[in-house]
């Protein structure tokens, strides 16, 4: 497979041709590429390149929820009992619809932003072995120091693998700051953890942690306030995560962007977050870059700016014509079609959505789960795209 002429975010000097064999990116160059006879070309214009997104948090099970709060709240405790009180009657109707179709829609969203792998808070599920994008399966979950149940063993239990991953910090209160000390001070043989939110975190604690995880939509619906990255990222990895629907928007762009306006990263510093960093902090092999020898997961949507990076955290869902993993085609544009007639065959089971308008056909059964979560809930809103 060869992609002609992208403008790859973050590299670029001028337009370059990548070559695709198997799973792994063999070539890219700025002179042109030629295919084999039969071999995938495909040409793009005012296009650009860059690596599948990985996103660091997500509850893949809660994103059929619209977002639930009523007031800025002190830490998530506060909150959670809130919701559970308020909102019972929605959160009892959501969790009638069984666990494995609430992961898969969670699947989905991420996938048609453009996100290749995602890390789950929480259990895995075998119903995700066969998703299309990566699900992050390194380390050990626990919830939260308040809301963890035996946290403080399954910290120091022997055979949990690290990282430990921990909602820490999440609150605007006293408590909030206090729990990470509490986290700090339990921590006894040194593991490395992954704290996620850290709206309440110092400098000084940010070095006891491998890397944190920033979600700002969700921080800020929720406590109108987020953690402090531009100085927490002098002494650990900073990288992004969407959080879910319950506490955020569905799509990563609009995160970005928000991010991105806040100017406690600069722009090459929030693609790494999601990109090289992301991948080396959560072990992801020959991942995150698109140069020879990495992993085949590209992302190719529209240019909409002469500044690379402007066009990038422009970008929304029917802007993305093209997600490869590993390799492999999961989701391209009605635009692309013609030119792969002759490499799709009727054994590609690729289903038909709309986003704003634009035909997407994606590798993943969406209408059977989108179809089978209905006979549950036939009033949960599917708002994200329509069907062909």
């Amino acid at each position: 497979m060869i992609l002609k002429r992208l403008h790859i975010i973050g590299i670029d000097t001028g337009p370059k041709d990548i070559k695709i064999e198997n799973d792994i990116i063999t070539e890219v160059s700025e002179t042109e590429l030629t295919g084999y006879s039969g071999e995938v070309v495909m040409n793009f214009d005012n296009c650009i390149g860059f690596p599948g997104l990985i996103n660091s948090h997500d509850h893949l099970e809660f994103n059929l929820y619209p977002q639930l709060g009523h007031k800025i709240y002190q830490d998530y405790v506060e909150w959670g009992d809130d919701i559970h009180e308020t909102d019972k009657e929605i959160i009892d109707s959501i969790e009638a619809i069984p666990l494995n179709l609430r992961l898969k829609y969670g699947i989905i969203k991420n996938l048609i932003c453009g996100i290749t792998a995602v890390a789950q808070h929480g259990a895995y599920n075998s119903c995700l072995d066969n998703s299309p994008i990566s699900v992050i399966r390194t380390g050990t979950c626990i919830h939260s120091v308040q809301l963890g149940g035996n946290w403080g063993l399954k910290l120091n239990y022997v055979k949990n693998l690290e990282p430990y991953i921990i909602h820490i910090g999440e609150g605007i209160d006293a408590e909030s700051y206090d729990e990470i000390n509490e986290l700090i001070r339990w921590n006894l043989f040194n593991r490395k953890l992954i704290g996620i939110h850290v709206i309440a975190m110092t400098v000084d604690q940010s070095s006891h942690f491998e890397a944190l995880v920033w979600c700002p939509l969700s921080n800020i619906f929720l406590f109108n306030k987020t953690a402090a990255i531009k100085s927490l990222k002098e002494n650990t990895n900073i990288l992004f995560g969407t959080d879910s629907t319950l506490t955020a928007d569905w799509n990563i762009w609009n995160h970005l962007r928000k991010a991105r306006n806040l100017k406690l990263l600069n722009d090459e510093e929030l693609l790494s977050s999601l990109t090289d960093k992301a991948s080396n902090v959560w072990d992801i092999k020959n991942s995150g870059e698109i140069s020879p020898g990495k992993k085949a997961d590209i992302v190719v949507a529209k240019q909409k700016s002469g500044n690379l990076f402007d066009s990038f955290y422009s970008t929304n869902p029917e802007d993305i014509f093209l997600v490869i993993k590993n390799g492999k085609m999961i989701l391209f544009d009605e635009s692309l079609k013609e030119q792969f007639s002759s490499f799709l065959n009727p054994s590609m089971n690729f289903d038909v959505i709309r986003i704003n308008g634009i035909a997407k056909f994606v590798d993943y059964d969406i209408q059977k789960i989108i179809d089978e979560i209905h006979k549950y809930n036939s009033s949960v809103s599917i708002s994200i795209f329509d069907f062909h």
